[in-house]
């Protein structure tokens, strides 16, 4: 059952990559006259997660869980609206939700460091304490972006935050994934 739950984090991990790296990507090679066209998007998919919620409600036998639900999805059209009516939301969004979620992700590394690879006895841990201080500061960097009147530059900040996230990840799976024997069985 260990191993189990190992291996599914494991796949997580590596999806988590693939979607950061491919996100990356794309903030290097969209055009910034799609960005708008991005956010209004955004917030028609808001508005129809939003009516359909309310749909749902009324459908319900309304227990509590279908209120949470009710009042998630009237701040999802709320959300919705903002994007439609505001025109640079989107960017300034994208902006703090990427500056927020390396800090996040090299705050939990850095724990992940500290408390679990350098008890597992491998050498080298000290790798990820340093691309984890890294990883915040890059996210400190889009809080405070000196390029935040450039949108072209804005991307380029995104993308290589959301890159630079996923290699750091792509890295770390050294100290999760376990060694193998030559027998073929697996050590910690």
């Amino acid at each position: 059952m260990l191993f189990n739950s190992l291996d599914k984090f494991k796949r997580k991990m590596v999806m988590l990559i693939v979607l950061l790296m491919f996100a990356g990507l794309m903030m290097f090679v969209i055009p910034v006259s799609y960005v708008p066209l991005l956010g209004k998007g955004l917030g028609f998919i808001f508005l129809v997660l939003s009516i359909l919620q309310v749909l749902e409600f009324i459908g319900s036998n309304k227990a509590l869980i279908h209120y949470i639900r009710l009042f998630v999805g009237l701040l999802a059209g709320m959300a919705g609206v903002l994007l439609f009516s505001a025109d640079g939301l989107f960017l300034t969004l994208l902006n703090w939700l990427v500056g927020t979620l390396p800090i996040l992700l090299g705050g939990y590394g850095l724990y992940h460091a500290l408390t679990y690879a350098r008890r597992s006895g491998r050498s080298g841990w000290w790798v990820l304490v340093i691309l984890s201080c890294l990883l915040l500061l890059f996210g400190t960097i889009l809080f405070v972006n000196p390029w935040a009147d450039d949108p072209r530059k804005v991307l380029y900040v995104i993308g290589g935050t959301l890159f630079y996230s996923a290699v750091v990840y792509a890295i770390s799976l050294f100290w999760i994934w376990p060694f193998r024997r030559d027998n073929g069985s697996e050590i910690e």
